[in-house]
């Protein structure tokens, strides 16, 4: 994937690989860009490229629950009885992004997560995300937005055991 090519594509006309996920990923998370600017003036390699290499590492780490929707790649770290700590890694359009959160929710459901928190997003993310809650049709699933910390907290519906 060319540089001036790195944008969101949609997984119903072309499924991206891992990699050219991480790459758009990279290139519109530009919360976790600032994260890396000091790193990247010392190294002398873009934000964008430490960050690209630092989310590949966060997903291969073993003891996360990976899954694939479309273009849209999650990890879920186990914290807790049926809780779920996720990270999201997206290159898909948005449309559908919110699609493909329905889907994730359903898979997470149905491996036994009854509460899942999103870590700290994007706009585009909390946007997509309030556009899933206002319209989700899937049953008992609650959400809660915090603001102030920028993260999402899903309840997936009625709870097993």
């Amino acid at each position: 994937m060319a540089v001036q090519e790195i944008q969101p594509v949609d997984s119903k006309q072309h499924m991206l690989s891992p990699t050219d996920i991480f790459l758009v990923a990279a290139h519109e998370y530009k919360t976790g860009q600032k994260a890396f600017v000091d790193a990247a003036k010392r190294s002398e390699v873009s934000a964008e490229r430490i960050l690209y290499s630092a989310l590949i590492q966060e997903y291969s780490l073993k003891a996360l629950i990976r899954i694939r929707e479309g273009n849209t790649l999650y990890t879920i770290a186990a914290v807790g009885d049926r809780v779920g700590l996720v990270r999201i890694y997206d290159g898909d359009t948005d449309n559908n992004y919110t699609k493909n959160i329905n889907q994730f929710i359903l898979a997470s459901k149905k491996i036994g997560f009854d509460y899942l928190t999103i870590l700290p997003i994007e706009p585009k993310s909390i946007t997509s995300l309030k556009l899933f809650a206002e319209n989700t049709k899937l049953e008992g699933v609650k959400t809660h937005f915090d603001k102030d910390n920028t993260v999402f907290t899903i309840n997936t519906g009625r709870q097993k055991g």
